[in-house]
């Protein structure tokens, strides 16, 4: 079911629904390029959640880059502006964000296996299960994209970036439950972690039901 908005509530909404991309590729890049400086220092962290990555830095880079150029390069391509002057551009941008997407997703599910489950069987599930989710969901905008399904080809990659972004809505709901709720870091991990994943999904869903293209 399709809703349909008014010209000013919809734009509201973009504008609101931008400002919040902004501030949560802010929040990843500001992590990225702390735990990249970390890892390069050399300097052994005694944070168990650290060490992770100090002692695996192959997963950890590969991630991250491929990570944060799919989540800061991405927007570019739901501008229509962009996508109009822009078409060859948009296209070979695509390609290089589904591989950046993949290699980030199959690499965060690698380090569930790989680094120590920090939060335990709570961070566990919702990385295996939103891991597959976002690679799911880049593989069938690809599929819609290349049969010529550019509608079905938008909803997929709106739920895409949106699973992409909800490591900073976790990281942001991580400070709240730490500074009001009182709770501490590792045991607020895997509930944000789901909560994050969670939020993040449903607000793509809502977005593509207002948005949504008829044809």
């Amino acid at each position: 079911m399709t809703v349909m908005l008014s010209t000013n509530v919809k734009k509201v909404c973009v504008r609101s629904g931008w400002s919040l991309v902004g501030l949560l590729v802010l929040i990843l890049i500001a992590f990225s390029v702390k735990r990249a400086l970390g890892v390069l220092s050399g300097i052994e962290h005694e944070n168990p959640f650290e060490l992770r990555y100090f002692e695996h830095p192959v997963v950890t880079a590969l991630h991250m880059l491929s990570g944060i150029v799919f989540v800061v390069l991405a927007p570019l391509q739901f501008i229509q502006t962009f996508r109009n002057k822009k078409l060859n551009l948009h296209r070979q941008l695509g390609k290089l964000l589904v591989i950046c997407a993949l290699i980030s997703g199959a690499y965060g599910m690698v380090s569930v296996a790989v680094l120590p489950a920090f939060g335990g069987l709570a961070s566990e599930t919702a990385g295996l299960l939103f891991g597959s989710l976002f690679m799911f969901s880049i593989l069938r905008a690809y599929y819609c994209v290349r049969n010529t399904q550019l509608i079905a080809h938008r909803e997929w990659m709106i739920r895409a970036f949106a699973i992409g972004l909800a490591v900073g809505t976790q990281r942001v709901l991580l400070l709240l439950f730490i500074a009001i709720g009182g709770y501490g870091f590792e045991e607020s991990f895997g509930p944000t972690l789901w909560l994050g994943f969670t939020i993040n999904a449903l607000l793509a869903e809502i977005w593509v039901n207002l948005t949504r293209k008829q044809s």
